[in-house]
């Protein structure tokens, strides 16, 4: 496989790209399809968050740092061997039920992500210098390595010279399928004159009808462009992303889709609510007590969604070691997350930079739920949410009279719903 040459761009808007990506999980690289992966980051079979975490990790190096495949492949193949995710491995096709025979890890599997990634990303960034020059460099020119490996249709559209806006860069603008190293000039229409070029005419799409078995559709795809690969990813990541977000990053939910409604709020009897006046060890073994755990004793709670969360004393403990359970959350609501945790409304995922360490960034997991609590004297309605990640944690429950909800509190409530909605509860 040909080197990557990274010189000619410099990383920024390849950084910026591949960083603003959330996180999707999918069985099969068809499970997100052509686009949605300008916006979300995954790789077919890696089901668990730390999987997709550790593996990203290794593709942000490559991408910022310029590491060759070697120091990727040898840095992250010890990581996923550990966590036993390399070989072959029997797992079920959540799409299907059937058990299947799945590659997980190999260096194969490490240089197509490798590839894949870094190519995608530099075309993106690639797109965002193209856009912001073409006035002066109006014209791309696709370029091709024209040696016995390039796909013969590749080979054809090497020396093609169209306008930016062309609508054939809708489609074929590099990489045109895996494995793809071809790439795209641009130029002026003083380089034109001086290397004796002129505009070509399009090249024909020649559309050939693909099913997609996985999915059960049929696709139009262009000849020499592989399955998922007939889009542009620098325009897919402006449709995707528009209008950004103000202040952070863009995020995989984009931010002009309305968000589904909250499953309805459920009911809770009015004994989940803590008495005042315990200690700080009796709320914390109330919370503890909800996953099997207890003050010494730690337990592994697994999520809805098949995450693994470690519960003890330590989500208590402020700077000085000590148990201080009102400084993350209301004493009173223990229960009442403990319960979001274990059976949500939603699960999202953000993908976010670390204040401490800048371009470091860490995933984000926010459990939300709403509840009404029939107590004794009153009904009082409210939210519930769990943010985890490996910085820390936090929990904030809010409850109201059922009647007394204001528009305030519904504001924070959609603030909180940002970013991959990993689950929905059904009603």
């Amino acid at each position: 496989m040909a080197k990557i040459e990274l010189k000619p761009l410099a990383p920024e808007e390849a950084v910026k790209f591949f960083r603003a990506k959330g996180y999707a999980v999918g069985f099969n690289w068809r499970d997100v399809w052509q686009e949605e992966h300008a916006a979300a980051f995954t790789v077919a079979k890696a089901m668990r968050v730390d999987i997709l975490e550790d593996i990203r990790a290794a593709v942000d190096a490559g991408i910022a740092r310029g590491i060759t495949f070697t120091q990727f492949r040898d840095n992250l193949a010890p990581i996923l061997q550990a966590k036993g995710w390399w070989g072959r491995q029997k797992m079920t096709d959540p799409k299907t039920g059937d058990i299947v025979n799945a590659q997980l890890g190999s260096h194969r599997r490490l240089r197509t992500i490798f590839d894949t990634n870094m190519r995608t990303s530099y075309a993106a960034g690639r797109w965002d210098r193209i856009e912001r020059v073409k006035k002066a460099r109006p014209f791309l020119r696709y370029v091709s390595v024209l040696d016995d490996r390039t796909r013969p249709e590749h080979r054809a559209w090497h020396g093609t010279v169209l306008p930016v806006d062309h609508p054939f860069w809708r489609t074929h603008n590099p990489p045109n399928g895996w494995n793809c190293r071809c790439t795209v000039q641009q130029l002026s229409q003083r380089d034109l004159d001086r290397r004796g070029e002129t505009v070509s005419d399009p090249p024909p799409l020649n559309v050939r009808k693909v099913v997609d078995n996985r999915n059960d559709r049929a696709v139009d795809l262009p000849r020499g462009i592989d399955l998922g690969f007939s889009h542009n990813v620098g325009t897919a990541r402006l449709r995707a992303f528009t209008p950004p977000p103000l202040g952070g990053l863009p995020q995989s939910f984009p931010a002009n889709v309305t968000r589904p409604p909250l499953p309805a709020t459920r009911s809770l009897p009015g004994d989940r609510l803590m008495p005042d006046g315990l200690s700080q060890e009796d709320y914390a073994r109330a919370f503890l007590d909800e996953f099997g755990a207890g003050i010494g004793k730690p337990a592994t709670f697994t999520d809805v969604v098949g995450e693994d969360l470690v519960i003890s004393e330590d989500l208590f403990l402020d700077a000085g070691g000590n148990i201080k359970v009102t400084r993350f959350m209301r004493h009173r609501f223990v229960k009442v997350m403990a319960r979001t945790i274990k059976d949500p409304d939603e699960i999202w995922w953000r993908w976010e930079e670390r204040a401490d360490k800048p371009g470091a960034f860490t995933l984000r997991r926010r459990y939300i739920a709403r509840w009404k609590l029939d107590a004794a004297d009153d009904q009082a309605s409210g939210v519930s949410v769990f943010e985890w990640s490996r910085d820390g944690w936090r929990g904030v429950t809010s409850f109201a009279p059922a009647a007394g909800r204001t528009a305030a509190q519904d504001r924070y409530l959609e603030g909180q719903r940002s970013g991959m909605l990993a689950y929905r509860r059904k009603e």
